[in-house]
């Protein structure tokens, strides 16, 4: 193997991709993937934004991303829901996305002319 002068060494360097690598008994079958916490980092709350951010500019509506992180089928999502529930999840939506849109029925009721309405 000619290597370009600058990467040669006296550590002979080893092929571990395709067919030139060996099978170890000790090689895994399976990739793994590990947990590591960093103190005054929360990790669950910016992959949740993450995901949010990532979702909202796919054009996802507010009520899909947040039955996304209820749905087991997206499991990182689904782990942040089921580590720090409900009203977690819906303020991260909310600080992504800003205040809910209030439901029509709520903006008749806090219209001020309500009242006359049902006259």
């Amino acid at each position: 193997m000619n290597q370009h002068p600058r990467f040669q060494s006296d550590i002979p360097l080893i092929d571990t991709t395709g067919a030139n690598k060996v099978a170890e008994s000790t090689d895994p079958m399976m990739a793994m993937a590990v947990g590591l916490e960093t103190p005054g980092y929360d990790g669950l709350a910016a992959m949740g934004l993450a995901f949010i951010e990532e979702f909202a500019l796919m054009g996802w509506p507010r009520e899909r991303i947040s039955r996304m992180f209820r749905a087991p089928q997206f499991a990182a999502a689904y782990r942040v829901y089921q580590a720090r529930g409900d009203a977690f999840v819906e303020g991260l939506i909310t600080q992504v996305l800003g205040p809910a849109p209030a439901a029509p029925d709520a903006q008749r009721a806090s219209s001020p002319h309500a009242h006359d309405e049902e006259r």
